[in-house]
């Protein structure tokens, strides 16, 4: 496996692994279910919960800012180290093309931008947009400072003030906490009041499964989790000895997975969808304890051996991410294939797992041909 030993392995093994789940993991999971049954408590990992709770699928989205966050010492700090500590031209051209072409790719695969219609489009409303956010507020910092208590103090003061003021200007209800009262009057005074996304805010037989996420205040959010990321590097980064950087953030990861569980005793909810402090300490604490182990064991241990399909989606994440959008086509393909099976085994109950292992290894091949193309 050729592999640049500059990197941390154990970051694009924690960010391949979050894909594979998102990807491979999730779906082979529910297909079985759907076939065969599996016991409710495994299904219930594989989603997310309706509102209030934490399940394994509540992950994926904070690790996908942890994890940019985390990239951002290997990068743009690397980047600032070759112009003696100062952004140049070239730093900020970089970091405004990631934040345009993450916020375009966003708008594309999930806020509804090719239907050309303002009744349509979602300006801000998707997993893509929100790293986009995280990203550029941890670029600027990192550039414009080299203190550490001011990059301490930025992310402090968003998850204190969000705390505060979801606990004491509303309540943890789908429509009454305060991060969507702000999302409410942020919308109504940018989007037509004809929208779709107006009708689903506002809609009062709208399925739980389906609640409104809330985006704009919760900003706040997206730029501590990014910043526990980027904290996490750091600590990896470290002149101390190799386990002493495990278990300084192994201490990181379990202390705000602590905060999170005594802020959701002292009754501030776990709500994914508007990422209480609660959810995102817990989050946090659970993404940097994962990075710990896999740094014991891929960076200390260098137990590598077998990984290569980790790698591989840890490499190239965002295109295994948008291939999640194309999979109705992915599906759609995969059925002209399998199309004739049930003749073959004499039923066809078993369809839709046939289906989705072949939309898996069209992922693999997708992540392939990347990789091949970036060689050239």
């Amino acid at each position: 496996m050729n592999y640049d030993e500059k990197r941390l392995f154990s970051l694009d093994m924690l960010r391949g692994l979050d894909m594979i789940f998102l990807t491979v993991v999730a779906p082979l999971i529910m297909a079985v279910d759907a076939v065969w049954g599996l016991p409710k408590g495994v299904v219930h990992f594989m989603v997310t919960h309706p509102w209030e709770g934490f399940t394994a699928y509540d992950l994926i989205m904070p690790l996908f800012l942890f994890m940019c966050g985390a990239a951002i010492p290997l990068s743009l700090e690397r980047r600032l180290e070759k112009n003696d500590g100062r952004p140049d031209a070239a730093y900020w051209k970089h970091v405004i093309w990631r934040f345009v072409m993450l916020w375009v790719l966003g708008l594309v695969v999930q806020g509804r931008l090719l239907s050309l219609n303002l009744d349509k489009i979602r300006l801000y409303d998707n997993t893509l947009q929100t790293i986009a956010a995280g990203y550029l507020v941890c670029a600027i910092t990192v550039a414009l400072t080299q203190k550490l208590w001011i990059k301490i103090a930025i992310p402090a003061a968003c998850f204190t003030v969000y705390g505060v003021l979801l606990h004491a200007l509303g309540d943890y209800s789908t429509t009454g906490n305060f991060a969507f009262k702000v999302e409410k009057t942020i919308l109504e005074a940018i989007v037509p009041a004809t929208s779709e996304t107006m009708s689903e805010l506002t809609s009062d037989t709208k399925d739980m499964l389906e609640v409104h996420y809330t985006w704009y205040l919760t900003s706040l959010m997206f730029v501590f989790m990014a910043f526990a990321g980027y904290f996490a590097t750091k600590i990896l980064q470290s002149q101390a000895a190799q386990w002493v950087r495990a278990r300084r953030l192994a201490v990181y990861g379990a202390v705000m997975l602590a905060a999170g569980w005594l802020l959701a005793l002292a009754g501030v909810r776990m709500v994914k969808h508007i990422f209480t402090v609660s959810f995102t300490a817990q989050a946090m604490g659970w993404c940097a304890l994962l990075l710990a182990a896999l740094y014991v064991i891929t960076d200390i241990w260098k137990l590598r051996r077998g990984l290569g399909l980790c790698i591989l989606f840890g490499q190239f994440a965002l295109t295994a991410y948008l291939t999640e959008f194309f999979c109705p086509v992915m599906e759609k393909f995969a059925e002209m294939f399998v199309g004739g099976v049930p003749h073959l085994i004499g039923t066809d109950a078993y369809q839709r797992i046939f289906v989705a292992v072949f939309v898996v290894a069209e992922t693999v091949a997708v992540l392939a041909i990347r990789r091949r193309l970036k060689q050239r």
